[in-house]
């Protein structure tokens, strides 16, 4: 007796190319936004496959519906402009006094600190502690600046 070899044969899945293949797909809706006035929008994208597409249109689709349908036959809603209370303005002499101190810090010469304080002592807006106050701070930028000037030496 001879034997006879039996040998199993297996088909391996070959995979199947799409006889078509898909360029774009689109969707175009048409949303009543009042009495004989409508809107169509068109969303076309480019797809693997139309359950791929659907699921990037869709929501776009959704949100415009929701934003157009019927807007003519809405309510209108009255919006009443709501006042609230502000803070008072800060009184004159303080806006005079933080001005009159970025001027003192930034002048860059005795000459013009000096200018400054002419001034302060004229100005109507100071009341008379913040008048103090800044001739202290221009006598000690002096200072500073005549220090500065003699380390530069």
């Amino acid at each position: 007796m001879e034997k006879q070899s039996k040998e199993k044969k297996i088909k391996v899945p070959v995979e199947k190319k799409p006889k078509v293949t898909m360029i774009s797909y689109s969707i175009k809706m048409t949303i009543p936004t009042g009495q004989y006035a409508n809107i169509q929008p068109e969303i076309i994208v480019k797809a693997g496959t139309p359950e791929d597409a659907e699921k990037y249109i869709a929501p776009h689709m959704n949100k415009l519906w929701k934003e157009y349908y019927m807007i003519s036959e809405r309510p209108q809603v009255q919006v009443k402009p709501t006042i609230t209370a502000t803070e008072p303005p800060p009184p004159a002499s303080a806006v005079a006094f933080v001005k009159a101190k970025s001027a003192v810090d930034s002048a860059m010469s005795v000459d013009a600190l000096q200018l400054i304080q002419k001034q302060i002592e004229a100005s109507v807006k100071l009341e008379q502690a913040d008048k103090h106050t800044l001739a202290e701070i221009v006598i000690k930028r002096i200072e500073e600046l005549q220090n500065e000037g003699i380390q530069k030496q």
